[in-house]
């Protein structure tokens, strides 16, 4: 990839993950870069609309060029669009947050929600890119992949990146992987988000794509017994969105917790 257009898409990454404006300064730290390189980007890129600067604080933040790149992107996931009926049905039965995320690189991406009608309700952020080795949804990403792209991955992240989840290791994670590949299932508890438990499963979408439909909820309220008891409505919501996409691999079926 030419150097410019890598540190431009490292630029726009920075500032969706820090979920605030910040400075040229702020920024070339960030991504170990000479304040002038980060200036010289952000300036072409506030051209193109892909970023925007406060007048008054002299900070960047993303533009609206980058929602308009983003709907386009959702618009063209057809599992989106067979995936929502599935789960509107799915929270009306459980009266619990549904989603819907793909794996894009390291990352696993929200694009669709379907929230609670409750007061009290768990909601992840659509659009927003999450870690992909944290939280139901990731592991139910992660073990779909091939053992050869898998090693790939683990690799890259290295063991540095694995602190807040349990167990707290590289191994920790494979050993969950293999797991979630047995039961064809993921849960997680207070993971990719404090206060939150979630169940996820897989949606095979072709030989070689995975999506992943989750079911969250706030911990005090989503415990081990709702979760058990979500699974199984969950998992048969993922079969049907898989084969109205054409794809007819049947998934494990939910057994009891060990």
């Amino acid at each position: 990839m030419n150097e410019s257009v890598r540190k431009a898409a490292d630029i726009l990454s920075t500032l969706a993950d820090v979920g605030r404006d910040a400075s040229a300064r702020e920024i070339g730290v960030l991504l170990d870069l000479p304040k002038s390189t980060v200036q010289r980007l952000l300036q072409a890129l506030e051209q193109s609309g892909l970023v925007r600067q406060d007048a008054a604080s002299r900070r960047y933040g993303l533009g609206p060029k980058t929602l308009t790149l983003g709907m386009s992107y959702l618009d063209r996931i057809d599992v989106r669009s067979q995936a929502l009926p599935h789960m509107m049905r799915l929270r009306d039965d459980l009266d619990e947050t549904i989603a819907l995320a793909v794996r894009v690189g390291h990352s696993r991406v929200y694009v669709e929600q379907v929230e609670s009608r409750s007061g009290l309700k768990a909601k992840a952020e659509v659009g927003r890119p999450y870690p992909l080795w944290a939280g139901a949804a990731g592991r139910v990403l992660l073990a779909s992949l091939p053992r050869e792209e898998l090693i790939r991955f683990t690799l890259d992240v290295g063991d540095a990146a694995f602190t807040h989840v349990t167990p707290p290791t590289l191994n920790g994670l494979l050993a969950q992987i293999e797991e979630t590949r047995r039961r064809g299932y993921a849960w997680a508890f207070e993971e990719a988000m404090r206060g939150v438990h979630t169940v996820a499963a897989p949606i095979p979408i072709s030989m070689s794509e995975v999506a992943a439909l989750s079911v969250s909820g706030p911990s005090t309220w989503f415990d081990e017994s709702r979760m058990k008891d979500a699974t199984g409505p969950l998992m048969d919501a993922a079969r049907a969105i898989s084969s109205s996409m054409g794809y007819t691999n049947p998934l494990p079926s939910a057994g009891k917790r060990e």
